[in-house]
């Protein structure tokens, strides 16, 4: 009887600990890194939607984005934004799908001149604004023979070009139009006719090695739902509107 009794006081002490070991094997805090350029920047935007989404606390720090990548597939980061799917990185990381958002890259002058650009040689010769430390297309990237001039953000981009200092400038569609309404430039500035065919689509992507590996489907569906909800459109224009001032 006595033996019966130390083995059942066993099994419930062990059963009592149970929930908390479960516990413990989640992050108390997420980890994840930016930019060092975008501390504050709309990518941390993201991650701590996704953090409140998740009910969760999370710790950002500043890192290069290969090193990001690395340290991700390490397990030393949870979760990384802004990543473009690649079939080498999907060995590595869980990709969350779908993109949460799908960006279009698109060159923008004043309306008098939009219909004066309609080749890449006709891009030869004007001074193009970009943002400085900002990751565009391949063709553009390589295109010595451009003249991009480098500011800090979307704003001083189209400040700029209002004022006749740059010729054209080129961002995301997707960032720019509302950006452009909400300066009250919108009836100055307009895409120009000649418009690249290239677009980014953006993941949420996780690492394998951490404890959010288990709640991949729950990010999913808040992924899902963020896009139903625009919730990923409206960070952007929110960020944006808030870096004019």
């Amino acid at each position: 009887m006595f033996f019966f009794r130390v083995t059942v006081l066993l099994v419930f002490c062990s059963a009592s600990f149970l929930p908390h070991k479960t516990f413990a094997s989640e992050p108390i805090v997420i980890r994840a890194a930016v930019a060092k350029e975008f501390k504050d920047g709309l990518h941390s935007r993201y991650l701590k939607y996704f953090a409140d989404q998740l009910g969760m606390e999370i710790d950002i720090v500043a890192m290069p984005l290969a090193r990001r990548i690395v340290e991700v597939q390490k397990g030393n980061l949870d979760l990384i934004v802004g990543l473009q799917y690649s079939k080498e990185r999907a060995e590595q990381l869980i990709y969350i799908l779908p993109a949460y958002e799908k960006l279009s890259f698109r060159y923008f002058s004043l309306k008098e001149n939009v219909e004066s650009i309609n080749s890449d040689g006709d891009l030869r010769g004007e001074i193009i604004g970009v943002i400085r430390g900002a990751s565009y297309f391949p063709a553009f990237e390589q295109d010595i023979e451009l003249q991009k001039y480098p500011f800090s953000n979307l704003k001083t981009n189209i400040d700029m070009l209002v004022n006749g200092r740059i010729d054209l400038f080129l961002h995301y569609e997707e960032s720019t139009v509302p950006l452009l309404k909400a300066m009250g430039v919108n009836h100055l500035i307009k895409k120009i006719n000649y418009q690249p065919k290239h677009s980014h689509e953006h993941y949420l992507a996780i690492s394998k090695n951490s404890p959010l590996a288990a709640k991949t489907e729950q990010l999913k569906a808040i992924v899902e739902r963020g896009i139903n909800q625009q919730d990923f459109i409206q960070l952007r224009l929110e960020h944006y509107q808030q870096d004019r001032h």
